[in-house]
């Protein structure tokens, strides 16, 4: 009953932080993201409470914790224009680091998956390097720390999609059906961040699948 409240809870709050954003970026946004954030948190250290502490969950519980701190930089990045950037390589280095953590728990559970996982993450940066193009992506002197960071993300979806393959792992399942909703999520970011055109409900969609993301990779937490 806790995981689908904490679940309805964050649901609301990031919806609300979605509304509150097309009008204007305000303290109340920060507020609102990062109690949408805090929720897939507890909703890690309630499924850890449930199913036990291991390794797994200690590695997601940290990833977790670092989104937390990447959300609320970069929701701050919209409040003082001068800093925008400093707050945007901030949250995306908080974002790094948790990644490394998911990363970490996949490899607990399925060590071998970095292997297979290499190809399809070059193939896969490829196809972002594509969608860059075409949306017209000009991120300048920041280009090689985002090259960087979007395939760590495509590598964390490989691993976890390889692991669950080689192992029938239901928690590496949902760990691959997060890292799809971040990849998907942090390519459409970077596009509305940098590129010269959006499109409408972009913004929303991005944090949609930011949110089915985190809380895919906490429920993983169930099934290890």
């Amino acid at each position: 009953m806790i995981p689908i409240l904490l679940v309805a809870a964050g649901t609301v709050l990031e919806t609300l932080f979605i509304m509150q954003s097309y009008r204007r970026r305000s303290g109340m946004s920060v507020l609102l993201k990062t109690l949408a954030s805090c929720c897939f948190v507890l909703l890690g250290m309630h499924c850890t409470r449930l199913r036990g502490g291991t390794p797994f969950a200690d590695f997601v519980q940290l990833g977790l914790l670092f989104g937390l701190l990447g959300d609320a930089l970069l929701a701050l990045r919209f409040l003082w224009q001068k800093t925008r950037t400093a707050f945007f390589l901030a949250g995306t280095a908080a974002f790094f680091t948790g990644h490394v953590f998911y990363i970490l728990a996949i490899l607990e559970r399925s060590p071998a998956s970095w292997t297979l996982a290499i190809p399809i993450t070059l193939i896969a940066l490829g196809a972002a390097a594509f969608y860059s193009r075409a949306n017209q992506v000009r991120a300048g002197r920041i280009t090689p720390f985002g090259v960087v960071y979007i395939g760590e993300v495509l590598f964390m979806a490989a691993c976890a999609l390889c692991g669950a393959f080689q192992t029938s792992d239901r928690a590496l399942f949902l760990f691959f059906l997060g890292g799809l909703c971040f990849s998907l999520s942090d390519n459409m970011l970077v596009a509305l961040s940098f590129g010269k055109e959006d499109h409408p409900y972009r913004n929303a969609v991005l944090h949609v699948l930011y949110y089915m993301a985190q809380v895919f990779i906490a429920l993983s937490i169930l099934f290890q």
